[in-house]
């Protein structure tokens, strides 16, 4: 009877230990990705801002003045005649 409640807190012990250790080493691969996940959120902010930036009328005008495009002159149309409804 001694031998198999030594055996069982002996198990029992070794489960602990090797619980223990799993949890540890699972706390910080969670801390890692964590880490992780936050210079990605950064990284993205930082891409989405770049993009931004990079569709501003302004920054679109001057690079295609750099490919020589020019600004074309605007014609405006006139006004589309109105039939106007006689009146009784």
């Amino acid at each position: 009877m001694k031998k198999i409640l030594l055996g069982l807190i002996a198990t029992l012990f070794i489960v602990q230990v090797i619980l223990a250790n799993s949890l540890a080493s699972g706390g910080k691969q969670m801390k890692e990705l964590l880490a992780e996940k936050e210079r990605l959120n950064f990284q993205l902010a930082d891409l989405e801002n770049q993009i931004n930036v990079a569709s501003s009328l302004d920054v679109i005008r001057v690079e295609a003045g750099k490919m020589g495009m020019k600004t074309a002159p605007l014609k405006y149309l006139p006004p589309a005649p109105v039939a106007l409804v006689p009146q009784p």
